[in-house]
């Protein structure tokens, strides 16, 4: 009887040690998440004013593995074009120190894109014209962001780098406008072209999610079309945009924020997060471990 008694405190204290010094002698794995970008990156529209995906990802990384400590650094500015993000890129130090050293990037890009070509187009009505146009951006915007990830690639030779899409913030408010739907779609596939021809460089969608808010279903999609506007001739004018960021608006879409009804709320940088961490613990290896 004394020797199974013995034999089970010995099991059970070599048992605890195993559990209790070797498991906790494995330090955390620091890691750094550098995001650059334009208002998405910086946080614009959630109410928390926490940075929105940059504070989001940091805190689901540091609950969902306990082994990693992350931190993250926010370069995101509102407003900025791709050219401008690319600048800032090859100019700031502090910048190019903090992709140097980082072990994830991120990139937000495109939006301030197709939003300024929009806005020099919305009183163009020969659909050839716009057709011709469009063409020409897209392929201009292609040798931007190829340019972006190039440079950064070059700061940065091995850490994974994530990069957004875009989507379509007027949607649920003009889904009549079937062009603005086709210059988010011509952009998005460009960015994902230039990002499947990098290393280690991996494509998030956020079209379908964020343009579409909670109108998911095909049906609820044609009612909202059929409530549109008649009279609008499947257009919007500079005024009709102006007002929707100015909050107006006569439908609401859950994700975005009901300030300036083109930047993602709390939902939909959450959205946003989920995307992020889905692809992260698909293609890095220390959040498998």
């Amino acid at each position: 009887m004394s020797l199974i008694l013995l034999v089970i405190i010995l099991i059970g204290g070599y048992w605890s040690y195993q559990h209790f010094y070797t498991h906790e002698s494995v330090p955390a794995r620091h890691v750094q998440l550098t995001a650059v970008g334009d208002s998405l990156t910086y946080g614009m529209g959630d109410p928390t004013h926490d940075g929105g995906f940059t504070s989001l990802i940091r805190k689901k990384v540091n609950r969902q593995a306990n082994h990693v400590v992350m931190s993250t650094t926010n370069y995101g500015i509102s407003g900025q074009t791709t050219s401008q993000i690319n600048h800032r890129v090859l100019t700031s130090k502090s910048l190019r120190r903090s992709l140097k050293h980082a072990d994830v990037i991120t990139i937000t890009t495109g939006g301030n894109d197709v939003l300024h070509f929009l806005k020099q187009h919305l009183t163009t009505t020969s659909q050839r014209s716009l057709t011709t146009d469009l063409t020409g951006y897209v392929a201009a915007y292609k040798t931007r962001v190829a340019s972006l990830l190039t440079n950064i690639r070059r700061i940065n030779a091995g850490a994974p780098i994530f990069v957004f899409g875009i989507y379509n913030p007027v949607y649920v408010y003009f889904p009549q406008v079937a062009f603005i739907s086709h210059a988010i779609s011509l952009n998005n596939q460009t960015t994902k072209q230039v990002v499947a021809a990098n290393h280690r460089a991996y494509f998030i969608s956020i079209d379908h999610q964020l343009s579409d808010g909670q109108y998911t279903t095909t049906k609820s999609r044609a009612k909202l079309k059929r409530q549109a506007d008649p009279n609008s001739g499947g257009s919007m004018t500079a005024g009709d945009l102006a007002k929707l960021l100015n909050g107006t608006g006569t439908e609401s879409n859950r994700y975005l924020s009901n300030e300036d009804h083109f930047h993602p709320n709390k939902k939909g940088y959450q959205i946003m997060t989920n995307l992020l961490y889905q692809q992260m613990v698909r293609h890095i290896d220390w959040l498998k471990e």
